[in-house]
């Protein structure tokens, strides 16, 4: 059998790749001649590597008789130099490494990463065309690694999801409304980029975490990613409210910090009872997705009202977290009717700032637990309807008999120049719109000491008092001791009290 000397040169050709190959992963110089002798012909074929724009490592076979052979090493780096992009260096400056051995199905990341390179490669080579018509097909994909692919317009042209297909990327969201799109974009980078998000895994139909590696080349965005279970909210609730603050860390470092401010601030960002506040170091209200439609909270200070109710100080505990911490506090719950609950909240600082979410322990009883408390959260969600939808809106509230809870109730007064007069008592109506005087049987004039509570209330935490006097229980007729909590709104005194000694 003769050989003819192109099929000799297409050998020769072929044994100076696979030594490109050996040169890889034997860390042997990157420019290398390889001769092929036969009866009729000798054939030099020289290998020389260069590094793309975008990181990849490319190795080249050279000859005169058949012209140039190349392929694409993906985990490839050079020793010991940065080398120029684009530039083909020869052994006298630089090695090549690489492992040589096949990806590890174990590591999701390499294997996301050689998904990507490989899809890259299929561009390279096959073209736009072909490239994007095999990855909008099933079999493109293996297992939970596809590929997608964005066009220069900033539409989705190739992925397993057809329905996103044709649509443009920037509009695409994950579940609450996260930017997975607009993020995707942002953060493509010729080098590659690592972005993490919440997303519905397409072969499971769940929501999940997933984490994507895309890179920008030749005007598109490849990329292919992995999914994670997500923490579970009812097994898992400290995991999950993590993973809540994370996906905002991850969204500020990608779009910045106008882009997140928005997202959070808006109620569609809320999660059951996960939302996401920031603060400034110095206590500045910021973010507030359960409270920013509220008139003057965004740009108020946590200084200054910075007691929960059972008087804990969480704003200081808050503000001196260096890193990330738990704090707890009872707080009220915006997905239970606003209940005042144990919250646990998940804290971290970063740059300046500090995120923060919460989950709450529904099964805390803060009337039992904390009585004292519990008398202060009647109080301030009063004061709170008032703020919120108006004074007639609470005098109405706090008339039915379904604004009280057993021996709990809110009483409203109305300091008049002649006295306080009672405009809301759920369980003694027939005091609506009477004074009287209100003097208890040791003779402590606890109607005077009402009065003299003040809309900015006692020390340097403001917003209320407590008045301790002698009253008769509701339920079993007696006088015992009752301490009130006291509130001002303008000529509006919002009060609610806890027995002692009584069960």
């Amino acid at each position: 059998m003769t050989r003819t000397p192109a099929l000799a040169a297409g050998v020769a050709l072929l044994t100076a790749v696979v030594g490109a190959l050996v040169i890889l992963a034997g860390f042997l110089p990157g420019d290398s001649a390889v001769s092929h002798d036969d009866a009729s012909s000798s054939i030099d074929v020289r290998l020389q590597a260069r590094q793309t724009v975008g990181g990849r490592v490319e190795v080249r076979a050279q000859s005169d008789r058949v012209g140039e052979w190349q392929i694409h090493a993906p985990d490839a780096r050079f020793l010991p130099i940065e080398p120029e992009p684009g530039r083909w260096y020869s052994s006298d400056s630089f090695t090549v490494s690489a492992s040589g051995a096949a990806v590890d199905r174990a590591d999701a990341v390499a294997v996301t990463r050689a998904t990507v390179e490989a899809a890259i490669a299929r561009y390279d080579r096959d073209g736009r065309k072909a490239t994007v018509e095999y990855y909008n097909t099933p079999a493109s994909a293996d297992g939970q690694w596809y590929v997608f692919i964005i066009d220069e317009q900033g539409d989705t042209i190739a992925h397993l999801n057809r329905e996103l297909v044709g649509a443009p990327t920037a509009e695409v969201e994950g579940p609450g409304g996260y930017p997975v799109g607009r993020m995707t974009l942002a953060a493509a980078h010729p080098r590659g980029a690592w972005l993490d998000y919440p997303s519905t895994n397409p072969l499971s139909g769940q929501p999940e975490l997933k984490h994507s590696w895309v890179v920008r080349h030749d005007g598109l965005i490849f990329g292919s990613g992995w999914y994670e279970d997500a923490p579970s909210k009812q097994h898992a609730p400290g995991a999950y409210t993590q993973s809540y603050v994370a996906g905002a860390l991850e969204m500020y470092r990608v779009l910045g910090r106008e882009a997140t401010f928005e997202q959070y601030n808006a109620s569609a960002s809320i999660d059951g009872e996960w939302y996401l506040f920031i603060h400034n170091a110095d206590g500045t209200r910021l973010v507030n997705g359960a409270r920013a439609d509220r008139p003057g909270w965004l740009g108020s200070n946590l200084r200054g009202s910075g007691e929960d109710v059972t008087g804990y100080d969480y704003v200081d505990d808050t503000l001196a977290i260096e890193t990330s911490g738990w704090i707890s506090y009872v707080f009220p719950n915006p997905d239970d009717e606003l209940r005042y609950q144990h919250k646990h909240t998940w804290l971290v600082r970063h740059d300046g700032l500090i995120f923060g979410s919460g989950w709450y322990d529904r099964n805390y009883d803060l009337a039992a637990e904390h009585p004292a408390g519990y008398a202060r959260a009647l109080v301030q969600q009063a004061v709170d309807l008032h703020d919120s939808e108006g004074r007639q809106a609470a005098l109405d509230y706090y008339n039915l008999p379904e604004s009280s809870d057993g021996p709990w109730y809110v009483f409203i007064l109305q300091d008049r120049d002649d006295g306080l007069y009672t405009v809301a008592h759920a369980t003694r109506p027939e005091l609506v719109g009477t004074t009287r005087e209100r003097i208890d049987a040791n003779g402590f004039d606890y109607g005077a000491a009402i009065a003299a509570v003040t809309e900015h209330g006692a020390g340097d935490r403001g917003g209320g008092e407590w008045v301790s006097y002698l009253f008769t229980h509701p339920e079993t007729g007696e006088d015992a001791p009752k301490h009130s909590w006291i509130e001002r709104r303008g000529d509006l005194i919002f009060g609610a009290g806890w027995y002692e000694g009584i069960d």
